[in-house]
């Protein structure tokens, strides 16, 4: 039995960074609008960018880039990249750093918005670089692709038989047919290929030899994409929670069970500090039984609650560790009030939980996934993962068959990418976390030997750790790799006291 949403969603958006630590950029609020105002004073560069203040008072400029829809076809067109930049303290900068915040389906405007309101970064990065982000295509002011009307947000997120498998391959079917119709061919276009070309043009559109990029989660998929086809222009590049080299979206989805299986069964053996009588096979028991309950009487409100605060612990260690005992509370007691007390005092804190999906950006996400992926999964196929998936984890099982089947009833992809490896980049570097359930650490070790770069193992909790305060020993590697191209002759971040 499964609890929860897919595994790589992000349910938890941080809004102060107060109480608990930081949960990382993927996990940041990304609320503000970045649009650029006709009426702001413009810093022109002559054929290359218009930078505007992106609000009045606003540190942040924005420009737009017009790169090609399809970089083999001039007759497509061309679609509108949308970025912002926050400017180095010492002028003239070094060069200019790129941001990826993961997803697929992140903002790296609004990663960028929310580093700068945070004051997040080191003092000696912001010294030496023109930080910049950009929204990849098809997502916030990059050509936005949206088919939510299409009914995305309806699509049955936790199928537990056959006949529910099949009704989600019938409705995906029918959403992406209808999503097609709406966008023609573009709906091919935003694989990460053209996403890397497309980071290619920003590079050309600054007037730097080298792009000094930082991609997270998804992102590294950017940056090892990037050091694979422009070797020659990769310069510092960071690979930050990494995925797979192989853009297969089954085995990614199927190899984040375990972890997170083995992160919640660690969350609730510390159950001792509400009671020292307490067993852990009984709490999973209990909280298996609740989530039958819950399916079988529709109690969508207290699930969905129960299901993100369980997930987000998984996921994440640290919040584990302030979850663990209004958690065990809950399923001794039977009492989802200690639950509800629990978010009151979050917010309190100005932590807030993610609001309701409404499928807004999903449509963006898929279309990125199944670019990449040449795989179209049939029922029969999506049965028989369930029943390994719940091999692997009975609480996480369901809610992870959704993403595995993304790519149903999905277009072919034109431009499927292969597995990401290169011998001629210069040395990259790549981190992952002991407890990252997201992006399991041995996919950054695999990702690593595939490109040639340097493997960071860290002890940090959860997903990614590049400047948000999980990590000192991570974050002075990252620096001087930034700042000096120097890395480590050897070591990882695994000490007791990360």
């Amino acid at each position: 039995m499964a609890l929860g949403c897919c595994p790589s969603s992000e349910v938890l958006m941080f809004a102060q960074k107060k109480h608990l630590n930081r949960i990382g950029p993927l996990a940041l609020t990304l609320a503000l609008a970045n649009a650029c105002s006709s009426d702001d004073p413009v810093v022109e560069e002559p054929d290359v960018l218009i930078w505007r203040s992106c609000t009045t008072g606003s540190t942040l400029q924005c420009a737009e880039l017009k790169v090609p829809t399809a970089y083999d076809d001039e007759s497509a067109g061309e679609i509108t990249i949308g970025l912002n930049r926050l400017q180095a303290t010492t002028q003239p900068a070094r060069g200019s750093l790129l941001f990826n915040p993961g997803g697929p389906g992140g903002s790296g405007t609004d990663l960028l918005e929310s580093f700068a309101e945070a004051d997040a970064l080191p003092g000696s990065i912001r010294a030496a670089f023109d930080l910049v982000g950009f929204d990849p295509r098809g997502i916030g002011e990059s050509t936005p692709l949206e088919c939510e009307e299409f009914g995305l947000d309806e699509l049955n997120d936790y199928p537990t038989n056959r006949a529910d498998i099949d009704e989600f391959v019938a409705q995906m079917t029918q959403i992406t047919a209808q999503c097609q119709e709406k966008y023609g061919d573009y709906l091919l276009q935003l694989g990460s290929l053209n996403v890397v070309r497309d980071m290619n043009s920003i590079r050309q559109a600054l007037q730097e030899d080298k792009l000094h990029f930082i991609g997270y989660s998804y992102g590294t998929r950017l940056a090892g994409l990037y050091l694979q086809n422009f070797p020659e222009h990769s310069g510092q590049i960071v690979l930050d929670g990494s995925i797979k080299p192989d853009s297969a979206v089954l085995p990614l989805v199927e190899g984040s069970l375990p972890v997170l299986q083995s992160n919640f069964e660690s969350l609730l053996a510390q159950c001792t500090r509400v009671t020292p009588e307490c067993n852990v096979d009984d709490l999973l028991q209990r909280l298996e039984d609740k989530v039958e309950t819950f399916v079988a009487d529709e109690n969508s409100d207290e699930f969905g609650l129960v299901g993100q605060l369980v997930l987000l612990g998984a996921q994440d260690p640290e919040f584990g560790d302030f979850l663990v005992a209004p958690l065990v509370s809950y399923l001794i007691n039977d009492d989802i009030q200690v639950l509800e007390d629990f978010v009151t005092f979050l917010n309190d804190q100005g932590v807030q939980l993610a609001e309701e999906d409404d499928g807004d950006g999903a449509a963006a996400q898929l279309a990125v996934l199944c670019a990449d992926d040449a795989a179209r999964p049939t029922a029969d196929e999506l049965d028989e993962a369930l029943q390994r998936f719940n091999s692997q984890s009975d609480l996480f099982a369901e809610a992870s068959l959704p993403l595995a089947a993304s790519c149903t009833g999905w277009p072919d992809a034109i431009e499927p990418l292969p597995i990401i490896t290169t011998r001629t980049a210069p040395e990259s570097l790549v981190i992952g976390g002991t407890t990252d359930a997201q992006t399991p650490l041995a996919w950054s070790e695999e990702m690593a030997t595939s490109i040639g770069g340097y493997y960071l193992p860290s002890s940090h909790d959860g997903h990614t750790s590049v400047f948000n305060g999980r990590s000192d020993c991570v974050d002075e590697i990252v620096v001087d790799f930034l700042l000096n191209n120097q890395l480590p002759e050897s070591g990882d971040c695994l000490a007791a006291s990360e």
